[in-house]
């Protein structure tokens, strides 16, 4: 049968429309150690951070997002894989001696997106094992606190003259601190060479309430600040060589921190200021302003990358859920929990949490919590501790140091009334009741997600 002109020409653009649509980008944008609160657009006065200023305005700021584990290579593990510590194999650090690596039955967000067409770069901090899991189309040498090196590198991968959509995981080495030594934090201008670094005065800085209020604290946070905004000039940079790549309308943007600051009380803990951290969205076609109320974790960046691009059933093999469907709502139903896991920092720091966050109250289980608490190195040999080791100091902040040290089997926190976690409700008879549920209901999570830790422990109450 002879088809008609009209319909062969209707079929012929048919078949080009996919050709012909826009394509569908991500950026996932990682800076390294920085609190949830240390961004003017979560509140701060002080720290100047006008770039992700600008894009919080754009997009959704997630208020209550969570890094799941407050270290460096696990919580990478769990952005490109959504799946929890526990359960992908990266159970510590990567490098050196710590060796740790994916379960050979776990696949990366790069492969998954490698597979539908796209082409991967990872410019910046690696921490990630093993490497043929994260097939990358562009090799990056750029410094990971080089911002003009790491741009520049971004917009050649941008530029590429290659058909496929891109994936670019921009891993910035700001605010990690730069040693062990003295205050060890600043931002040398050797290490971005032409960036003209911002000081902050340790006088106008109020210390955070997890840490003490003395002047080798607030210095420390006066260096820490410096590298925030360094961090920040270079998402500057990064947007605005994707803005000259004509890239800018049709790429999904994600910023978050690894995890927060790696100081007493954060980095390798369960507590606030280790595990909650900094979380935007701006996606193409949505509105900007957005401040949403879901509880929301890292295993949702994966299965929110691949909904953006377009693959079928984004959440399957995760244990998270893609963010796109929430995007334009403040108080979505059915976001009100996550679960966090943590295992070591090290491979010599090795104690094993799992905790469950809801909107007031928050549960952490400590397995192995006849053990003293074995700080992060990077937390151990910092002028910070062990100037309390040195002067035999009682408290750290709000806590007592035997407090920080020797923990309880569980701890039960009221956020409302106790958001520093200091006050153990889990001895208290009036919360017996909601102890026994929110235990039941994280051994419940921890089944569903696969936890072999469970083969051995049990929360009792």
């Amino acid at each position: 049968m002879k088809l008609p002109p009209l319909f062969l020409a209707l079929a012929f653009f048919a078949g080009l429309a996919p050709a012909m649509a826009s394509p569908r980008n991500l950026l996932l944008v990682v800076t390294d150690n920085q609190n949830w609160f240390d961004l003017g657009c979560y509140g701060n006065p002080i720290v100047k951070t006008p770039h992700l200023d600008a894009l919080a305005s754009e997009g959704t700021r997630f208020r209550q997002a969570f890094a799941t584990v407050a270290s460096c290579s696990a919580s990478r593990a769990v952005i490109f894989t959504g799946l929890l510590t526990h359960r992908n194999g990266q159970y510590a650090h990567t490098p050196a001696e710590h060796n740790q690596r994916l379960r050979e039955d776990v696949t990366t967000v790069f492969s998954k997106l490698a597979d539908a067409g796209y082409r991967n770069a990872l410019i910046g901090k690696t921490h990630i094992a093993p490497l043929e899991k994260y097939p990358l189309h562009f090799e990056s040498k750029a410094g990971s606190k080089d911002i003009g090196a790491m741009a520049k590198d971004a917009a050649a991968f941008f530029s590429q003259a290659d058909p496929r959509p891109f994936f670019l995981a921009y891993c910035l080495g700001d605010p990690h601190p730069n040693g062990r030594d003295g205050v060890a934090w600043g931002a040398p201008e050797t290490q971005s060479p032409g960036y003209e670094p911002v000081s902050y005065d340790p006088e106008s800085i109020k210390d955070p309430g997890f840490l003490p209020d003395t002047p080798e604290v607030r210095e420390q946070i006066a260096a820490y600040y410096s590298q925030v905004t360094r961090a920040d000039a270079g998402v500057g940079l990064l947007l605005e060589e994707l803005r000259k790549s004509s890239h800018e309308e049709d790429t999904l943007v994600i910023f978050v921190s690894d995890h927060g600051t790696s100081e007493p009380g954060a980095m390798g803990t369960q507590y606030e200021p280790g595990v909650r951290a900094p979380f935007l969205v701006r996606c193409p076609g949505r509105k900007g302003g957005v401040v949403s109320e879901a509880l929301v974790a890292f295993t949702d960046i994966t299965p929110t990358l691949l909904d953006w691009a377009g693959v079928a059933d984004p959440a399957k093999g995760t244990h998270g859920r893609s963010l796109l469907p929430i995007l334009e709502e403040t108080s979505p139903p059915g976001w009100d929990e996550v679960v966090l896991s943590h295992v070591a920092h090290e491979i010599y720091s090795y104690y094993p949490m799992r905790t469950l966050r809801q909107r007031r109250y928050k549960l952490i289980w400590n397995l192995t919590y006849g053990a003293e608490y074995p700080l992060p190195v990077d937390t151990f040999q910092r002028r910070l501790w062990s100037g309390i080791r040195e002067r035999g100091d009682q408290t750290i902040g709000p806590r007592t140091v035997d407090q920080f040290l020797h923990r309880p089997k569980l701890e039960l926190y009221d956020l409302e009334e106790d958001p520093w976690e200091v006050r153990n409700l889990a001895d208290r008879p009036e919360h017996a009741d909601r102890l026994r549920s929110m235990s039941e209901r994280l051994v419940k999570r921890l089944e569903e997600t696969g936890d072999p830790w469970l083969l051995k422990y049990r929360p009792e109450w």
